[in-house]
């Protein structure tokens, strides 16, 4: 099935307009491909058409930013990564509060699909502290524009492919079996707060010392990777720390603003 290119800006303003998302943040290949993904399933072929659809029926907004942040996630995805954090990030920045005399952790993890980023940051956290966990005012932003993956990390029910890197021992001291789901314990689900935002359009979340943004940015244009970039600048505290994914990196233009911490698994920190 191919698809006609006329209207595709329509239909951007009209997302725009009536939702307040603005689709230009994405690459225009990947945003055609995945409004081609919802219009296949409507079995149509034009923007127009599709327009129409979400004229007639406004739910569908739902699964086309289902469709559009892709929401592919697992507990401790790359463990490389999960496991630099755990052993070098966060005893530096526990070391800097035992310094500054300062209790209190604030942690983004944006673009959270479904919440297995923030959750399994939450886990880190508590294994590492144990018992000293109660000796901090810790809070892990996990923010998104999809509401149903929002709502699926507030109930922390999954299933056995999002928690196929996760060890043994943490599904069974942090979750409870139900069949095949199991479900995340409170004393951890108190520690992320799931918020609706949108990294682009709205103002980013402030006194941060870390801030986790893996595989999204390489869905957006360089101007909005950018832009996003400047933001988590400003977002982090002194010397906080960004975490990226693996094929994602620093533009040139942002290069003064952090310095490469480890760049095997593309963790910085603010200059």
């Amino acid at each position: 099935m191919s698809f006609e290119e006329p209207d595709f800006d329509l239909l951007v303003r009209k997302i725009l307009r009536e939702r307040g998302f603005d689709c230009r943040q994405y690459r225009e290949s990947y945003l055609k491909r995945r409004f081609g993904v919802r219009m296949r399933a409507w079995k149509i072929t034009t923007f127009t058409d599709y327009v129409n659809v979400l004229d007639r029926h406004p739910e569908e907004y739902i699964k086309l930013f289902d469709d559009i942040t892709i929401n592919v996630t697992q507990f401790f995805r790359d463990t490389t990564a999960y496991d630099a954090f755990d052993k070098t990030v966060l005893p530096v920045v526990l070391e800097e509060k035992k310094k500054t005399q300062s209790n209190i952790l604030r942690i983004w993890s944006c673009g959270c699909s479904s919440g297995e980023e923030p959750y399994s940051i939450a886990l880190c956290l508590i294994d590492r502290l144990g018992l000293k966990i109660g000796n901090y005012s810790i809070t892990i932003f996990g923010s998104d524009i999809d509401d149903l993956s929002l709502n699926r990390g507030r109930a922390g029910v999954y299933g056995t492919a999002s928690l196929e890197n996760a060890p043994p021992e943490i599904l069974a001291k942090y979750f409870v079996q139900d069949g095949n789901k199991f479900k995340i314990k409170d004393e951890i689900k108190t520690l992320v707060k799931f918020i609706k935002h949108d990294f682009i359009r709205e103002e980013p979340f402030k006194n941060l010392d870390i801030v986790f943004c893996r595989n999204v940015m390489i869905y957006l244009t360089k101007e909005m990777q950018t832009r996003l970039l400047v933001n988590f600048y400003k977002s982090l505290n002194p010397k906080g720390f960004l975490v990226l994914g693996k094929v994602e990196g620093l533009m040139s233009t942002n290069e003064g603003l952090f310095e490469r911490y480890n760049i095997t698994e593309r963790i910085f920190r603010k200059g």
